[in-house]
């Protein structure tokens, strides 16, 4: 697509038009002796006469000159089956808060609870007793489990006070364990060999997390994509529109890899679609647009352009106007009205779990992952899917209470992992992540955001524009970059 073109459509976003996916497609394949600009902007000035706001194919092909061009041209041609999202939990529905000091006390309650039930399979689980069973009686090489309250580190010395129903306990870590005592993150729950030394101190001689099983993952039958995204920020100055522009370009067939591109089935948004207001001091002057709700209507917008036949999930980030506290319900209709009308969109909350031809997804935005690489040795913004795999390892999406991630005192645990996904994908730190850990692809999804004045005084560099695109059929990933630097438009 032409740079005219980009400007044309971008102009009409701008003034709060959107331009359907046909009449995009179709402005797309417009011969350059055509004035995209004016074309679209007699387009939107016979929309504004009466009183409309969405461009269609209509209104394009009514402006077209018809003697040297045809609007028949074919459309892209789809491979296989039409895809279908099957949302398996999904927070919104579920959210019921109780009062701070029963909520949270219910809350670590359930968890320990569950972590226990998931800890129990591990084949090391054998002779788990209390912790009550264990204070003041010579015990060897037992196993108690609990929630780690506390941690303290002197010259190399690692003291872990642990909770269950019966007590606590404060057990030092020998040599062998000091260095996992420190990297699992607090308020997790943990598996401790134990045994009492001659001075009555507690010794633990290993630690285990619940930890997710190693297992052959769920792939689909047929191949077909999932293009994973996150951290849109649709309204900053800094979202980077053209090259979003190029995905969509991408999307409908415009910019070659076909054999791809007919394939792709979803497009999952993990959170942040829109950049917010009052998400942090002084980011009304780092906005195009103040309003949320015409944030959204830019979104909608540009989602509009995504060929019909691809399935799009969008589920909340901390930009996204809902609630703070984790889980999140998904965004109201009422501020996402436009978006939420595309008959291919549908939202959930945060996190959710979805399948996407009988693959299972754990789709979470990722706020935690601030704590869990502010206090874990040897993480990095930079390689996001580590701290990532810490949470697997947990088995809980948000561990750690009383850090950045603010948690809801719900009456059960709804960030527990549980089942193990096939696919963990996250965004959130703006830096594209891919592994496997124990048969669970996990993808951390980047950004279409150029850095921030935060993100430089804090030395963050994002990556932008890049899209991870994961084959169902084998889970492997693709990465495709809409830079201009890629595209050279």
């Amino acid at each position: 697509m032409s740079s005219e073109i980009m400007k044309a459509v971008s102009k009409a976003l701008s003034e709060g038009y959107q331009i359907d996916g046909e009449a995009f497609e179709l402005i797309s394949r417009l011969p350059p002796e055509v004035d995209v600009e004016l074309l679209v902007n007699h387009a939107i000035r016979r929309k504004a006469e009466k009183g409309e706001r969405m461009v269609t194919r209509a209104d394009v092909e009514e402006l077209i000159p018809k003697e040297i061009f045809s609007p028949d041209e074919p459309a892209l041609r789809v491979s296989g089956e039409p895809g279908e999202i099957e949302v398996m939990s999904d927070p919104t529905t579920q959210i019921a808060p109780a009062e701070a000091d029963i909520g949270f006390k219910k809350l670590f309650q359930d968890r320990y609870w569950r972590l226990l039930g998931i800890a129990r399979k591990r084949p090391d689980s054998k002779n788990l007793v209390s912790i009550e069973s264990v204070k003041g009686q010579k015990v060897e090489k037992v196993k108690i489990g609990g929630l780690i309250s506390s941690r303290d580190s002197r010259r190399g010395n690692v003291e872990l006070t642990i909770d269950d129903p019966t007590g606590s306990i404060r057990i030092h870590c020998k040599e062998e364990c000091a260095d996992l005592a420190m990297r699992i993150p607090l308020d997790s729950f943990v598996l401790a060999e134990v045994s009492k030394g001659r001075g009555g101190q507690t010794f633990a001689t290993s630690l285990n997390m619940p930890d997710v099983p190693s297992r052959k993952p769920v792939t689909s039958s047929h191949r077909g994509y999932a293009v994973l995204l996150s951290d849109l920020h649709i309204g900053s100055k800094m979202f980077l529109h053209d090259d979003f522009q190029r995905f969509i370009l991408w999307l409908n067939g415009k910019l070659g890899d076909l054999d791809i591109v007919s394939r792709v089935k979803y497009v999952v948004i993990a959170g942040d679609v829109i950049d917010g207001i009052g998400v942090y001091p002084g980011q009304e002057n780092q906005l195009v647009e103040r309003d949320l709700k015409k944030q959204y209507t830019l979104a909608a917008g540009l989602i509009s352009q995504i060929p019909k036949h691809v399935k799009v999930l969008v589920s909340p980030g901390n930009h996204d106007p809902v609630r703070q506290a984790l889980p999140q319900p998904a965004v109201s209709t009422d501020l996402a009205s436009e978006l939420y009308a595309l008959e291919n969109v549908k939202g959930v909350g945060n996190p959710s779990y979805v399948k996407l031809d009988g693959v299972n997804f754990l789709v979470y935005h990722g706020r935690s992952l601030d704590d869990i690489i502010a206090t874990i040795p040897d993480l990095s913004y930079s390689r996001p899917g580590a701290a990532m795999q810490v949470l697997l390892k947990a088995r809980h999406l948000a561990p750690m209470y009383g850090k950045r991630t603010a948690l809801s005192p719900e009456l059960r645990d709804m960030l527990v992992i549980d089942p193990v996904p096939d696919v963990f994908h996250a965004g959130h730190v703006h830096a594209i992540d891919v592994l496997d850990y124990r048969g669970t692809l996990v993808v951390n999804s980047g950004t279409f955001q150029a850095q921030t004045p935060f993100q430089a005084n804090m030395g963050m560099e994002p990556t932008v524009s890049i899209a991870p695109i994961v084959d169902l059929s084998t889970l492997n990933v693709i990465k495709r970059s809409f830079t201009k630097q890629v595209f050279g438009v």
